[in-house]
């Protein structure tokens, strides 16, 4: 089950090759997960072109995971992610997995992501236009739009 307040999820098989020595997938995956969607949320919001068209790079400065149960080979996920705030030149990204399998939600985290001028590689403001389409989607969030 996907939750409306996350506008873009996207399933991910479960690997055999996911799995490590104790028969569930490895712990690291699910930052990957993490990743396929923030970055899959950004792409289908439009973000994702925007972001290189003003020369901007995102980094992500911090990610957490809150493992609520394991996931198991074979399993289809749902990766869910959308932003949880806003700040002068970051933005942090609440995640999600889902189990189809278990029909529960095996994890949460967050992420942190700094906006970073490509030429200088220091963070930088996020302009106007990103901020704007960020906010939008905040609110369309929390609406479950």
């Amino acid at each position: 089950m996907t939750d409306q307040a996350f506008p873009y999820p996207v399933a991910i098989n479960v690997q055999w090759g996911e799995m490590d020595a104790l028969g569930h997938v490895n712990n690291t995956v699910f930052i990957r997960y993490f990743e396929t969607s923030r970055v899959h949320m950004m792409q289908q919001a439009g973000l994702w072109d925007i972001y290189s068209k003003m020369g901007i790079m995102i980094v992500l400065a911090k990610i957490e995971c809150n493992f609520i149960r394991p996931l198991y080979f074979p399993d289809t996920v749902i990766a869910q992610t959308r932003f949880k705030s806003i700040g002068r030149s970051s933005v942090v990204v609440e995640h999600q997995i889902f189990s189809k399998q278990q029909n529960a939600v095996a994890a949460i985290g967050d992420g942190v992501i700094v906006f970073t001028d490509a030429s200088t590689m220091k963070s930088t403001p996020i302009p106007d236009v990103i901020r704007t389409q960020i906010e939008a989607l905040m609110a369309a969030e929390v609406k479950g739009e």
